[in-house]
C-alpha cells in the first residue's frame, strides 16, 4: 500500500532506531536482574533464583518485540508498505506484550512471596524490604512497560495506513479539488539481485564453515554434558527431568540451526541472491534462536532448583554448587549462544530485501 516516500523513510528510520535502542535496553535489563538477584539477602532461597531467572526470561519478550519492530524495514519498498507484513508485526508486538505481562507477573509474585515469607525468619534476620528489594521489583516489572511502549510506537508508525492499492488499478485522490494525483502501482519486487562473484564465494563459504562448526559443537556438547552430569549431586527428580528435557531441546536447536545455515548456500549461486530464500533463512534462524534461548533459560532454572531443593528446601542455608554444576550450567547456556551466533551471522550474510534490492541486472 502507498504511504509516500517521505513517510516510508520516516517509518524505516524510526523502526530501526527504536528497535535497536530497546534491544540494547533489554540486554542491560536482563543483566541487571541477574546481578541484583544474586546479591539480594534472599539469594539463598530457591524461589528467589526462580524469580530472577523467570524475570530475565520475560526480558526476551522485549528483545523479540524490538527485533520485530526493526524487521519492519523488510516490508518497505520505495513509498510502499507491505500491509500483510505490517499486520504480522503488530500481532507479534501484541503477543510479546502479553508474554511479558505473564512472565513478569510470575516473577514479581515469586520474588515478593519469597521476601514476605522470610521476613522475621530468625535464621535470616538480614531479609527485609530494603532498597535493593524494591529495585529488583521495579526491574522485574519493567518488561511489560517496555513491550507496551514498543507496541504503541509500532501501532503509531504502522496504523492508520491508507487503503491498499488494488492490483491493476490506481488510486486517484483529489488534491484541493483542483486536480488529481495518481499513485503508481507498486513495482513487482525483484526476487533475485546481482552480487559479485567474490561475495557469492564469501557467503557460501561462511555458511558452510559456520554450519559445520555448529554441527561439531553440538556433537561435542552431547557427551560432555552427559559425562559431567554423572558427577552432579542427587537432583530433585521432577526438576532434574525438566532441566535435562529443555537441555535436549536446546541442543536440537543447534543442529537445526546448522542445517539451515548449510542449506542457505543454495540461495546464493551464479552471482545472484535469492531474496525470498534469504528472508526465509533469517526468519527461520530467528525462531530457532528463540527456542534456543527459552530452552537455555528453563534448563538452567531446572538445574539450579534441582540442586537447591535437596539442600534443605526453601528455608535451607545458602546453596553451594559443586564445580561440576557450574560447568554443566555453563554448557547448558551454550545452545542459546550458538543459535544467537547463527542468527546474527545470517543477518550479516543475507541482507533484508529492503536493503538488498538495487537497480541492476536481475534474473527471473
Amino acid at each position: 500500500m502507498w504511504i509516500s516516500e517521505p513517510r516510508a523513510r520516516h517509518v524505516h528510520a524510526a523502526c530501526a532506531s527504536t528497535g535497536r535502542l530497546f534491544a540494547v535496553a533489554s540486554l542491560v535489563l536482563a543483566t541487571a536482574i541477574v546481578l541484583l538477584g544474586l546479591r539480594l539477602p534472599t539469594a539463598y532461597h530457591p524461589m528467589n533464583t526462580m524469580a530472577w531467572i523467570v524475570g530475565a526470561a520475560s526480558v526476551l519478550s522485549v528483545l523479540y518485540a524490538a527485533l520485530g519492530l526493526t524487521g519492519v524495514r523488510a516490508h518497505l519498498h520505495g513509498g510502499y508498505l507491505d500491509a500483510a507484513g505490517a499486520r504480522r508485526t503488530k500481532r507479534l508486538l501484541v503477543g510479546m506484550w502479553a508474554a511479558a505481562v505473564v512472565f513478569s507477573a510470575l516473577a514479581c509474585f515469586a520474588f515478593l512471596g519469597t521476601v514476605v515469607s522470610q521476613v522475621g525468619n530468625p535464621l535470616h534476620p538480614e531479609v527485609r524490604f530494603t532498597v535493593g528489594v524494591w529495585a529488583q521489583l521495579c526491574l522485574l516489572a519493567a518488561p511489560p512497560v517496555l513491550t507496551g511502549v514498543l507496541f504503541f510506537v509500532g501501532r503509531r508508525l504502522l496504523d492508520p495506513v491508507p487503503p491498499a492499492v488494488r492490483q491493476g488499478a490506481a488510486v486517484t485522490p483529489a488534491v484541493g479539488g483542483a486536480g488529481a494525483t495518481t499513485y503508481p502501482l507498486p513495482p513487482s519486487p525483484q526476487r533475485y539481485v546481482w552480487i559479485t562473484a567474490a561475495r557469492t564465494h564469501e557467503v557460501r563459504r561462511a555458511c558452510g564453515r559456520l554450519g559445520t562448526a555448529l554441527l561439531t559443537a553440538g556433537v561435542l556438547l552431547v557427551p560432555t554434558i552427559v559425562l559431567l552430569g554423572d558427577r552432579l549431586p542427587p537432583l530433585y527428580p521432577a526438576l532434574g527431568f525438566l532441566s535435562w528435557t529443555f537441555a535436549t531441546i536446546g541442543l536440537v536447536q543447534v543442529f537445526v540451526a546448522a542445517t539451515v545455515l548449510r542449506g542457505a548456500r543454495r540461495h546464493v549461486r551464479d552471482e545472484h541472491l535469492d531474496l525470498h530464500g534469504a528472508l526465509t533463512t533469517r526468519r527461520s534462524l530467528g525462531v530457532i534462536w528463540g527456542f534456543g534461548l527459552f530452552s537455555t533459560v528453563f534448563s538452567g532454572v531446572g538445574l539450579a532448583l534441582a540442586l537447591s531443593m535437596p539442600a534443605g528446601g526453601p528455608a535451607g542455608e545458602a546453596v553451594r554448587y559443586p564445580a561440576a554444576a557450574w560447568v554443566v550450567l555453563s554448557l547448558m547456556v551454550t545452545p542459546g549462544a550458538l543459535t544467537g551466533i547463527a542468527f546474527f551471522a545470517a543477518r550479516r550474510l543475507f541482507p533484508s530485501p529492503a536493503t538488498a534490492r538495487r537497480p541492476g541486472p536481475t534474473a527471473g
